[in-house]
């Protein structure tokens, strides 16, 4: 499986982007003291913070496009435009998060990915659902997906339903 680890905001355990498409693109976050309450689960803006350090991982490494290679090169962005969080168990310190990311839909210009974290044994802690818009800088307005962008995410998308389907298989 495609995974990147991510200890105190470094990156480490980069596979090579010929292995990504082939998988769901997973990033492995321990979810520190300071992420979370005095009761000790995880502040809820920490889960969206989660959701988008894979968001950009994936951006960088499936679709070939890091964000600031889009703003400053390519005179375009790709803003989140909806956020949706579901809770289903509650994240603490120290607990090992593998977060994974799927395409759910892609529109001429938008694109709804789910990211869920879940710990080490499959027990899954939230969704998240996020909607982003691909625009034009500075006006941004919306545009197309660039083609060589969409082939890619519709690669990883077919990758990812392939390998979904093979685990459903007895």
């Amino acid at each position: 499986m495609a995974q990147r680890d991510f200890q105190g905001g470094s990156e480490v355990d980069a596979k090579p982007p010929s292995e990504l498409i082939s998988h769901p693109f997973t990033v492995t976050r321990t979810v520190k003291w300071g992420d979370c309450d005095p009761a000790g689960i995880i502040y809820t803006p920490r889960v969206l913070d989660y959701a988008m350090e894979i968001l950009e991982a994936w951006y960088r490494e499936v679709v070939g496009a890091p964000w600031l290679t889009l703003n400053r090169e390519m005179s375009m962005g790709v803003p989140t435009v909806r956020a949706e969080l579901d809770f289903l168990a509650a994240p603490q310190p120290d607990l090992d998060m593998v977060l994974d990311l799927r395409v759910e839909d892609l529109g001429r210009s938008s694109i709804t990915l789910l990211v869920t974290g879940r710990d080490r044994a499959g027990t899954a802690y939230f969704r998240a659902k996020l909607i982003s818009c691909f625009v034009s800088r500075p006006a941004f307005k919306p545009i197309a997906i660039p083609p060589e962008f969409r082939g890619r995410i519709q690669a990883y998308r077919k990758a990812c339903d392939a390998a979904q389907n093979a685990k459903l298989r007895p």
